[in-house]
């Protein structure tokens, strides 16, 4: 039965319910059969604990740290001028050594309870960290934290680091979020009570840039007497403490070379008892502990290679003792086993060992394809995609002017649009210029592919509006189309160009290329997971929104290539000298497409409008003098110009001018009215009646003023294409005593070029949204 006790006096049963904190005094206890009951950060801390095991031991299993034992990689304080002083840390760091299995002790023994374990690629600074946590978790202290593993890499100054170090405790252990259980934000209980250890692993793994950062927060959020690991590469810390960022109450160690009596012991913990296989390795380390086997042997990651590689009893490590062989070849043949070794099936990982090995070797090429170290999302791209991108713009737009002026029109803008699409797409990605990505980016590849997934679709949504309200402008414009018909086709053109701009975005484009390469086998469905799990596998390390092998050399055995300084980067140089139009980036390649074609459509529109003119044949009447106007050719020239065909009549007071012209060839399409322009001139104040006429139709009357120059006019509907008379008459109006000369300039009839393209949409008189041609 419960009791509620206070000092040495304890109130039974339902008591309980009713006495308070005021009523007594002090602190009141619960207890259960004699011992105080567990309270809820109590609770939470074991919860936590057991979830973190639970994870610690998988991981010890899957790397086999304890198959039979851990590889024994010693350490010792670092030399780099990265430490606090002396007086600080209350310890020497010469004093400090020691190794990987020592390191909880280590930390037990600090009297600021605070280590920075530094070390090159391959020394095992992330197994230090998990073997920590798991010796930690698996053997509790009274009075000592739960650790709790945590990758630096996925930190962004979006959010606080107090806040980041929650969510991760949160990761670790979703069952902490249950009120009923645990009480309210037992996470934050935890951390503030300092009875979380966060193990912060892969500092090197943030951009350059956000390092010094992330250091200062964590010295902020990390309070005196909490518990704390953090590791790093040992450049990496060095050039951020050069910054003027270091951890101030933390000691730093650095790992160092398995010593090569170590390594012997490791391997001979691994083999049977009787397996002399091993033999000559061992004498060959021994007699010469600086050849290249030794100093291949030196790194715990090929240590356990070649212990999992000659595993098999018919295996002959021997093969390894050789004076001609280079560590290079040695690590070669040794990392040939890396990835079998990593994607196990006892116990099973996510993705089986053949196929990461295909998804890894794509992205090998593709990265060697652009000539970089860094591998991101947008760099996977199918040699398909650039066509297809083509083949969704030339089609819409070869349908388009299809429907205007027939297959042979619409089959040549279908090719041309399609080229023009497929190089714009082409030039963009060639140059990776679709994502502006800057080397300090705040974010990691998923809110990246998130963010550009929302500028695809933006993007898509802008290009056909703007698309379709300008094929709707140009057909109500040009065709006089009724509304109906202009938006009809105005949505259609507008909503596939819309499509085509998303296929061709740097989202777009990655969603093609990922579900081709899914149907060959050469990715996974999703990308960003096996990406993750190939980051907690320790195959690929993240920096940013961009991956890197973790082993140089594996990527050289994929198909990549070792680049000390890459031709190119995945942030751009061309995007850095160009930021202020970083914003158009993602949508150049779209703007150029649907400007070519919008291009191609006003181009044939001016084409069929500007073929239309009659010319005419004197008949009868007052013939006009004719000459050609030179002044328009300009010179010098080097091709010939025939200059601008003119028309005069000269007009004394009082006077008229009658003239009649029969028409040249016609085009078979209705007439519209009169080209070229008419001006007066001669006779100041003077001025004329002109009427133009044709046979059949209501006359055109407008007055020309001495010095108006005044364009043709229309008729007030177009007229059949037959051959009749067309006629000018010329009266003046004033009585001025001078004479006034009236040009027409160009002369001849308009017929209606885009007559064709009305008739193919079914555009007839009634349904124009302008019924007639006048001005």
């Amino acid at each position: 039965m419960p009791i509620l006790q206070h000092g040495g006096h304890a109130v039974w049963g339902k008591r309980y319910q009713s006495v308070k904190d005021n009523e007594v005094g002090g602190d009141l206890i619960v207890v259960m059969g004699g011992k105080p009951a567990a309270t809820d950060l109590e609770r939470a801390a074991d919860r936590l604990r057991k979830d973190v095991l639970s994870r610690a031991r998988h991981a010890v299993a899957r790397l086999e740290l304890q198959r039979p034992a851990l590889i024994e990689t010693p350490w010792k304080g670092s030399r780099r001028p990265v430490q606090p002083s002396q007086d600080v840390l209350g310890v020497a760091p010469e004093d400090l050594k020691g190794t990987v299995t020592q390191l909880s002790d280590t930390c037990r023994e600090l009297p600021l309870r605070q280590l920075v374990v530094l070390g090159e690629p391959g020394t095992g600074k992330s197994v230090a960290a998990i073997q920590l946590v798991h010796e930690m978790a698996e053997n509790p202290q009274p009075g000592y934290p739960v650790p709790v593993l945590m990758s630096l890499s996925s930190w962004r100054p979006a959010i606080s680091m107090r806040e980041w170090i929650l969510r991760q405790i949160a990761q670790n252990s979703p069952r902490l979020t249950s009120r009923r259980r645990f009480g309210a934000d037992a996470g934050a209980g935890l951390f503030d009570a300092g009875m979380v250890m966060p193990v912060l692993d892969g500092l090197d793994e943030l951009p350059e840039p956000l390092r010094a950062r992330a250091i200062k927060a964590i010295d902020r959020v990390i309070r005196d007497g909490c518990w704390l690991l953090v590791t790093c590469r040992g450049d990496e810390y060095e050039t951020a403490c050069r910054a003027g960022a270091h951890l101030t109450r933390a000691a730093v160690v650095e790992l160092e070379e398995v010593k090569a009596e170590a390594a012997i012991a490791y391997l001979t913990r691994s083999t049977l008892s009787g397996d002399d296989r091993w033999n000559t390795v061992f004498d060959a380390m021994r007699r010469e502990p600086e050849s290249m086997l030794a100093r291949t042997m030196s790194s715990p990651l090929m240590l356990y290679l070649a212990r999992t590689t000659y595993r098999a009893r018919l295996t002959e490590p021997g093969e390894l003792v050789s004076k001609t062989r280079s560590k290079e070849d040695i690590e070669d043949t040794l990392l040939n086993r890396y990835l079998p070794a990593v994607y196990t099936e006892d116990p099973p990982s996510r993705y089986k060992e053949a196929p990461a090995k295909r998804y890894l070797t794509l992205m090998a090429r593709q990265m060697r394809r652009d000539g970089t170290v860094d591998f991101a999302w947008w760099q996977i791209n199918a040699r398909l995609t650039g066509p297809l991108v083509g083949l969704a713009f030339g089609a819409v737009w070869g349908w388009f002017l299809h429907a205007l002026f027939g297959p042979g029109l619409g089959v040549t803008t279908g090719l041309l649009a399609g080229l023009g699409g497929w190089f714009a797409h082409a030039a963009v990605r060639f140059e990776l210029k679709q994502v502006y990505v800057p080397k300090d980016a705040e974010y990691g590849p998923k809110a990246l592919i998130r963010r550009y997934a929302l500028i695809g679709v933006a993007s898509a949504l802008a290009i056909a509006g703007v698309t379709g309200c300008s094929v709707a402008w140009w057909l109500v414009r040009a065709l006089k189309a009724g509304g109906e018909t202009a938006w009809h086709y105005g949505t259609i053109v507008g909503a596939a160009s819309g499509a085509a701009t998303l296929l061709g975005s740097a989202w777009g484009s990655y969603q093609l290329s990922r579900c081709w390469f899914w149907l060959t086998r050469r990715l996974p469905w999703l990308l960003p997971p096996f990406l993750e799990d190939a980051h907690e596998l320790g195959v690929l390390r993240r920096i940013g929104p961009v991956h890197q092998f973790r082993h140089e050399r594996v990527l050289r055995q994929l198909g990549g290539s070792i680049a000390k300084k890459p031709s190119r980067s995945v942030h751009g140089d061309w995007n850095a000298k160009w930021q202020r139009w970083r914003a158009l980036l993602p949508v150049f390649a779209s703007l150029v497409q649907i400007g070519t074609a919008l291009s191609i459509l006003a181009v044939i529109s001016m084409l069929y409008a500007s073929s239309t003119q009659i010319d005419l044949r004197y008949h009868s009447g007052d013939e006009p003098r004719y000459f050609l106007n030179t002044s328009v050719c300009g010179y010098p020239s080097d091709s010939p110009c025939l200059g601008a065909s003119i028309w005069s009549w000269k007009l004394p007071q009082g006077s008229s001018r009658h003239t009649v012209w029969l028409p040249e060839t016609l085009h078979g399409r209705s007439i519209r009215g009169w080209s070229g322009r008419i001006k007066a001139d001669g006779c100041a104040g003077g001025a004329v009646k002109v009427t133009l006429e044709l046979a059949g139709e209501a006359p055109v009357t407008f007055t020309l003023r001495d010095s108006a120059n005044s364009p043709m006019k229309d008729l007030s509907e177009p007229a059949r294409p037959e051959r009749r008379p067309v006629s000018l008459t010329l009266r003046r109006l004033d009585d001025r005593p001078c004479s006034l000369l009236v040009e027409w300039s160009g002369p001849g009839l308009v017929d209606d070029g885009l007559e064709p393209a009305r008739k193919r949409l079914g555009i007839t008189a009634s349904t124009m949204t302008h019924p007639t041609f006048a001005e």
